[in-house]
């Protein structure tokens, strides 16, 4: 079976490729950025899109017709697809992605729940539960993520966006480290959404929900992927670029806040008062979970292929409570952890892209 997909299907599976890139450092850093850059923004933005949208999508069109980034590097060396590849799935898994999307939205709730260690980690429990029971079917989160979740998120981000832009405040004075050289700084930013990272790892499972549809030919899959990563790459421009010029027209009100997560909770405070609380937790809470559950899965799968004796369904049950455990240690901690080796690792993965673009592959999705 080898039928074409129509435009609607393939829009669902961008919507997915969409919700699993857009998570918990997705929503921090882009209004963090409107807020510290102020005139800056758009330079800002410009660099920051680059690094958080142009070369993710690239590497997902790039790394298409390899099937993913193993298999790309195997093309150079196998020990090294395997080292290089297990190091970015551990940090895009249980060591610093996966316990964030917990981490984060735990902090949007913390105007209803105690931040206690107790709380802390029974939302966990059931934040991490949940993205379990959903992540058990990989080849359904098409349905899932694309077709209920990300429909709900977009329209959450946009009304707390679009609040902001008809209703502006006053803009600050620029931060210092965005003032020398404002697209390099959000060039560099843009590193911490870890979409570089994730990019080698989502083909996997783009793939297998492709395949879901009943397409099997190598170049078949290759242009549904090539589409749906681009509809995946407008939604992410649209909604960085809403999320800093939101923070960039009520920056002066918002300069208290220490990280993006602050922002979004202030501004949908002033705007909506007690109910932007509400709107905030949502949009979170939706964003987290999204990235969470297609984490789970594309690392699962991955450490599956690895070491086939244990099941897919065993490697998720290992991330889920590495990524329970690794949350408690609170946001802060981990984002401390993560900045110097998303610093290293974006680079290099940044030069194994280019080294794939004037690679031609012998092996098929």
């Amino acid at each position: 079976m080898n039928r074409k997909i129509p435009f609607q299907k393939i829009f669902w599976i961008g919507l997915m490729l969409f919700s699993m890139f857009f998570g918990a450092g997705n929503l921090i850093f882009a209004p963090f950025l409107g807020v510290q850059a102020a005139g800056n923004t758009p330079l800002a933005l410009f660099g920051f899109l680059c690094t958080s949208v142009v070369v993710p999508i690239l590497a997902i069109v790039i790394l298409a017709k390899f099937k993913d980034g193993r298999s790309m590097l195997e093309t150079i060396s196998k020990p090294l697809a395997i080292v290089f590849m297990s190091l970015v799935y551990l940090l895009i898994g249980p060591c610093i992605a996966i316990p964030r999307t917990a981490t984060t939205s735990f902090e949007m709730f913390e105007w209803l729940i105690a931040p206690t260690a107790l709380n802390r980690m029974l939302f966990a429990l059931v934040f991490f539960a949940t993205s379990f029971f959903v992540a058990l079917h990989p080849n359904k989160l098409k349905d899932v993520l694309g077709k209920v979740m990300s429909p709900i998120l977009l329209v959450l981000v946009g009304v707390v966006c679009v609040g902001s832009l008809v209703q502006p405040d006053a803009v600050s004075q620029i931060v210092v480290h965005y003032d020398q050289n404002p697209f390099g700084t959000g060039f560099v930013e843009g590193y911490q959404t870890m979409d570089i990272l994730a990019a080698f790892c989502f083909g996997s499972i783009m793939v297998m929900n492709i395949k879901n549809e009943g397409v099997e030919h190598k170049k078949a899959i290759h242009a549904v992927l090539v589409r749906a990563a681009i509809i995946a790459g407008v939604l992410l421009a649209g909604v960085y670029s809403l999320l800093a010029f939101s923070g960039m027209l009520r920056s002066e009100t918002l300069l208290a806040a220490t990280n993006g997560a602050q922002v979004l909770s202030m501004l949908a405070e002033q705007l909506f008062g007690g109910f932007g609380q509400v709107i905030n937790a949502l949009i979170f809470l939706i964003a987290c979970f999204n990235v969470c559950t297609g984490l789970l899965s594309c690392v699962s799968e991955y450490f599956h292929e690895l070491v086939p004796r244990w099941s897919y369904r065993t490697w998720l049950i290992v991330f889920t409570v590495a990524g329970i455990v690794v949350s408690c240690f609170g946001l802060d901690a981990i984002l401390s952890l993560s900045a110097p080796i998303l610093n290293f690792l974006c680079p290099v993965a940044i030069l194994f892209l280019v080294y794939g673009i004037f690679k031609k592959s012998d092996s098929q999705a």
